[in-house]
């Protein structure tokens, strides 16, 4: 599964633009956030990777803006385990294990849409990187 960041400008918010391509080319979207409202919105989802450059290009079609959003690294090395992070991350992808020591689940991670630990860290230990190749398939979805 590939994680994309959808925005919705206000003119087409109100569509059921989602719903369309799920049903069109029968392909499982897994939403992970959404803040949407009458001006606008973005939805973070999950698609299967087979299926992202059709996905993409879909909801392109639509209007809506694709990008697909950094991941989140812990550099080991210099975490100091202070868990600043860990406090303040909405999806407890970050926690600490028995030792004392943070642990990071890439999986539950929202990535750059949310990037609350980068920020938070004292010791400079957390960062965004790109995901692999998927950046690449969807840039080819233009």
């Amino acid at each position: 599964m590939v994680r994309i960041l959808l925005r919705f400008s206000e003119k087409i918010v109100e569509d059921p633009i989602i719903s369309e391509i799920i049903l069109d080319l029968k392909v499982p979207i897994n939403i992970i956030t959404a803040q949407v409202d009458s001006k606008g919105g973005e939805v973070l989802a999950e698609v299967p990777d087979d299926s992202l450059v059709k996905v993409v290009k879909a909801f392109r079609k639509r209007g809506a803006t694709v990008s697909i959003p950094k991941l989140i690294e812990i550099d080991s090395e210099k975490c100091i385990s202070c868990g600043a992070c860990l406090t303040l991350c909405p999806v407890e992808a970050i926690t600490m294990d028995e030792d004392a020591t943070v642990v990071f689940n890439q999986e539950k991670c929202l990535g750059s849409t949310c990037s609350a630990c980068v920020d938070a860290c004292p010791s400079r230990a957390i960062k965004s990187v790109k995901q692999n190749s998927s950046e690449l398939i969807a840039n080819k979805a233009h």
